[in-house]
């Protein structure tokens, strides 16, 4: 891995869902990219395929793990046949149009079916390509028909995109809000200009469903909270009232809320179904509107978070859904035979998908609720998104509301994990502890993290003066508003470029959580330690040191997104496979970022230390660094991938993991740091291990350049 040199914004969880490939006539050529170096901050001209962008795109989105879905894929299979059987047997021809091909799987199941005529739409010229090469292999090119265009470009008649209009639709247009993508207007179009009247529509409906929560620990990804002192419990920092009044981001939070600890959120009112959509035609399809629920209590708590979820009707009948519920509410995990089951095991039986999980809506204000009492939840939508509201009270009309929007700033500067970091309890007590061994009243403090309200704490720990370096508009503009909130604008300096930074005379102590915005992996906060460069190293520094560490895994389910496909329901797409496999190798790093906790993995080997570096040290003295070991796997299992974190070494004493936040027992799962993401390599090539078998590893560091690279290989036996 080359350290992320970073040409890109990578979505840092979630991937693209058209699939898309490489062709044959694409000539090799270099181009050269502005890059930043997240380490050294500098930014340099880096040599790259002149398609680099677009192998990036192939590369994170086709191992996606839609199309390893098998469930999505079987109900689809179902009522498609069903939809088709149905035309036959009536005596009409069933003609099917699909839309958003990718692959062409749906087509060919379609085809499979015995459907008379088959037009697929793909936009993505790429993904068409593709698709044509599929259907060939599969023997299906000369019974379905590929338009390269969108569904809403289509034409219908002689000599145009379709000779007639269909009477079978079936697409697959949907995201975590089900609307996110298009939906509404994809279908409408559809039925205006594509689709007979009385035509089928796979899937025919979609529902939302909606619960209130009371979630102290969820709504610490939307809401900054008071930073105090251990000690004594006095409030070191406090959140601007804009802060606290703020509505949050716009956007959707996507969560595998399945793996949200039960007792750390209480439902308050049983799940609503709030809107449906009748993707048939039957019904007029809304752009806006809203919708009324009322409800008793179930329990008594501060309504602050909506949990959302959906399910689609495959047939026209309602007998096929599929559901993308959390554990709790999800139809499968209700079945008597588990009835004695923990939650967590339940939790393992139902059906796991990365593209469609569920959705966590913030309300303005935490509202006080009384069980048995009577809550009335308002929902909106658009033509993409939804927001809700909630009163504890009977309310006749739904109240007109406008989608929220984030008027402090925060939410747009920093992302929910930092946010959630920032109210990291038992994280800022570490680091407070920390910084009391090291402040007087006589302390001149330099703090260097992006929006560190801990470096305003340590000016309410009795600092004389604290610069804070703030190189991001944004996050200069979020320290200035907790500045002046906390009386801080005589003690706090802000400094807004590395060249106006403080001589090294005029400071006591170097401090930094660390934290930067550009970050992605872990330890490309060690940006902190090449900024310290230009100081001496007799200044004290808080941390001293930082260790990156890793553990052999076999994560549950999280491999999925980067498995091959191969045979996918009997339709092969394993030239496919080699061909994203070309632009992931162009493209990707063998070192990815994913919040683990929600990613079950069990721990296959004891946790190793890749290299512990001395930030008292200059790094810009230091030499190439080459490292290389094994690892003993100490339980069986697939060895599906290697999780990798850094530690964070305030003094002797006290460490700050981003990390496991309890002790790794091979065989056991992992309890990660839900405030922090962390580094994973998924192997190519996953492997059955056993107690014999070993994990080779090296590591290679040139700190001139700020360039890391790693490298993981399984071996089955050590010899």
């Amino acid at each position: 891995m080359s350290a992320r040199i970073t040409c890109f914004a990578l979505a840092p969880r979630r991937y693209f869902r058209s699939l898309t490939t490489l062709t044959s006539s694409i000539r090799e050529m270099s181009i050269f990219t502005q890059c930043l170096n997240p380490l050294t901050g500098t930014a340099s001209w880096e040599e790259k395929d002149q398609n680099y962008d677009y192998h990036q795109e192939v590369a994170r989105s086709a191992f996606a793990d839609m199309l390893h879905d098998h469930e999505r894929n079987e109900k689809y299979y179902i009522a498609l046949k069903a939809a088709i059987d149905k035309k036959l047997r009536n005596g009409e021809e069933a003609n099917v149009l699909d839309i958003g091909t990718g692959t062409g799987l749906l087509s060919m199941m379609a085809a499979k079916c015995g459907a008379d005529s088959i037009t697929a739409c793909e936009a993505f010229k790429p993904m068409a390509k593709c698709a044509i090469k599929i259907l060939e292999e599969n023997d299906y090119s000369d019974r379905i028909k590929l338009v390269f265009k969108r569904s809403t470009k289509m034409t219908v008649g002689k000599d145009c995109d379709m000779a007639k209009k269909a009477n079978i639709l079936v697409t697959e247009v949907f995201d975590t809000e089900l609307i996110g993508e298009g939906a509404l207007s994809t279908f409408r179009h559809a039925h205006e200009c594509l689709l007979e009247e009385n035509s089928i529509v796979v899937p025919s409906a979609g529902t939302i469903w909606a619960q209130v929560v009371d979630s102290q620990t969820v709504s610490l990804w939307n809401r900054i909270k008071p930073i105090r002192d251990a000690e004594s419990q006095s409030v070191l920092i406090d959140p601007p009232l804009d802060v606290q009044l703020c509505s949050g981001a716009a956007a959707v939070h996507d969560m595998q809320l399945t793996r949200l600890p039960h007792h750390l959120f209480t439902p308050l009112m049983r799940p609503q179904q709030i809107f449906r959509f009748d993707w048939s035609g039957k019904k007029p399809l809304i752009f806006k509107e809203k919708a009324l629920m009322t409800d008793e209590a179930i329990a008594s708590g501060n309504a602050n978070v909506i949990f959302m979820w959906w399910h689609l009707n495959m047939d026209e009948y309602g007998d096929v859904i599929l559901s993308c519920a959390p554990v709790w509410e999800h139809p499968d995990a209700k079945e008597p035979k588990l009835a004695n089951f923990p939650m967590e095991k339940i939790a393992d039986t139902i059906p796991w998908r990365d593209h469609w999980m569920q959705a966590v809506y913030y309300l303005p204000v935490e509202l006080p609720i009384t069980a048995g009492s009577i809550i009335s939840l308002v929902g909106y939508h658009d033509e993409y998104s939804f927001w809700f509201q909630v009163d504890n009270k009977y309310v006749d009309e739904a109240p007109n509301c406008e989608r929220p929007v984030c008027n402090c700033c925060i939410h747009v500067a920093y992302s929910r994990t930092r946010i959630g970091q920032l109210n990291d309890v038992k994280r800022n007590d570490k680091y407070i502890k920390a910084l009391k061994g090291k402040i007087t009243k006589d302390s001149v403090c330099l703090c260097l993290s992006d929006g560190s309200l801990l470096s305003l704490a340590s000016a309410k720990l009795g600092a004389k003066l604290i610069y804070v370096l703030e190189t991001n508009y944004l996050s200069k503009k979020t320290t200035e508003m907790f500045i002046k909130a906390n009386g801080l604008t005589e003690k706090v300096r802000i400094i807004d470029s590395l060249e106006k930074l403080p001589e090294a005379d005029e400071i006591d102590l170097i401090f930094g959580e660390p934290y930067f915005i550009s970050s992605i992996v872990p330890w490309e906060n060690l940006r902190f330690w090449y900024t310290i460069a230009r100081y001496p190293r007799n200044i004290q520094r808080i941390p001293i040191a930082a260790t990156i560490k890793g553990v052999a895994v076999e994560f549950k389910d999280l491999h999925k997104i980067r498995a091959p496909l191969g045979k996918c329901e009997g339709f092969d797409l394993t030239s496919f496979d080699k061909l994203v496999q070309a632009s992931s190798e162009k493209s990707d790093n063998p070192v990815e970022v994913h919040p683990l906790w929600e990613y079950p993995c069990t721990a296959l080997s004891l946790p190793f230390d890749v290299i512990t570096l001395d930030l008292t040290a200059n790094v810009m003295d230091q030499k190439r660094i080459t490292l290389s070991d094994t690892i003993h796997i100490l339980n069986s299992g697939s060895c599906n991938g290697i999780a990798l974190w850094i530690d964070w070494h305030l003094n002797k004493d006290i460490t700050v993991t981003s990390g496991p936040i309890e002790e790794i027992v091979p065989g056991f799962r992992i309890s990660w740091d839900p405030y922090t993401r962390q580094g994973v390599h998924l192997f190519k090539n996953i492997l059955n291990v056993t107690n014999e078998s070993h994990v080779s590893w090296s590591f290679n560091f040139v700190p001139q350049h700020g360039t890391m690279e790693f490298e993981f290989n399984i071996l089955l036996s050590k010899n």
